[in-house]
């Protein structure tokens, strides 16, 4: 067994990373311990631990900061987000990478193009369209809003997954009798698990901590997600720390989870669709 060679080079690449990982986790350890702190607590001792755990900051940010109605309404909003960007940009992406017509490469073109268009250069037509029709204060148009932005890079990883995927398999179903909506169904569909996954992941992390559509479009306390919510929170109670670390933490605690147990599933979608057949 070759043992690696200590080199400048590497111990100058692992100093490097070593710093990385502590500026990315000092911000969340200080956090997580200031959310059972008082303000004394915080300011005195920043990165000690609390005399007394005050587990009570995430009861008053649960309860009487009304952080639970928020979590549960992006719990709501981002499921149904990656939903619905599963169910339509998988067909989509399914026509796009297993049949070949004449517009085929300009679908292609046509998405891609989306996915360069920035969020913030049709904020004005949307909230026009949004405020002519009364839609503010509608969890199903911010819903929608979310799968229209998120569709060109869903699509976008999930044929190019797919264009990987033997045609062998398709012909063989077709023999079979198996019409095209089976073959996507049985066939394309559960090989294409992985891609979804990794999709899934960005486009509910996206949903999670979108602030700006909700700024605009939600009005309604009780409509409102978490990441406005903390918004809230801030401006209400800004100068109890500890019970807004706990928020942050709340607000925090889902999309981490989520990301360490299917960051694996991130990096094996996207790595496997950039490879053909």
């Amino acid at each position: 067994m070759k043992k690696n060679k200590i080199t400048p080079l590497s111990v100058l690449k692992y100093l490097f990373l070593i710093l990385m990982a502590a500026m990315f986790i000092m911000p969340l350890l200080f956090t997580l311990l200031s959310s059972v702190k008082d303000n004394r607590e915080i300011f005195s001792n920043p990165f000690g631990l609390p005399e007394v755990f005050r587990f009570d900051n995430y009861v008053t940010a649960w309860q009487d900061a009304n952080m639970s109605q928020y979590f549960l309404n992006s719990i709501l909003i981002s499921l149904a987000t990656i939903v619905l960007l599963a169910l339509f940009c998988s067909m989509a992406a399914f026509i796009i990478s297993r049949f070949e017509f004449k517009a085929s490469k300009w679908v292609m073109v046509f998405f891609l193009i989306g996915m360069m268009v920035p969020m913030h250069t049709i904020l004005v037509p949307v909230a026009y369209i949004i405020g002519m029709f009364n839609l503010k204060n509608n969890l199903v148009v911010l819903v929608l809003l979310y799968v229209a932005f998120n569709i060109p890079f869903s699509v976008m990883v999930l044929a190019n997954f797919m264009k990987g995927i033997s045609k062998s398999l398709e012909e063989a179903a077709i023999i079979d009798g198996a019409s095209y909506f089976r073959i996507y169904w049985n066939v394309a569909l559960p090989l294409t698990v992985p891609a979804i996954s990794t999709i899934s992941i960005f486009n509910f992390l996206g949903a999670w901590n979108n602030v700006l559509f909700p700024l605009l479009f939600i009005n309604d306390q009780k409509l409102k997600p978490i990441s406005l919510g903390l918004l809230n929170f801030n401006g209400e109670r800004g100068s109890q720390y500890g019970p807004l670390m706990a928020a942050i933490a709340i607000t925090v605690f889902i999309p981490l989870v989520i990301y360490l147990l299917f960051q694996e599933k991130v990096e094996g979608g996207l790595a496997a669709g950039a490879v053909k057949e």
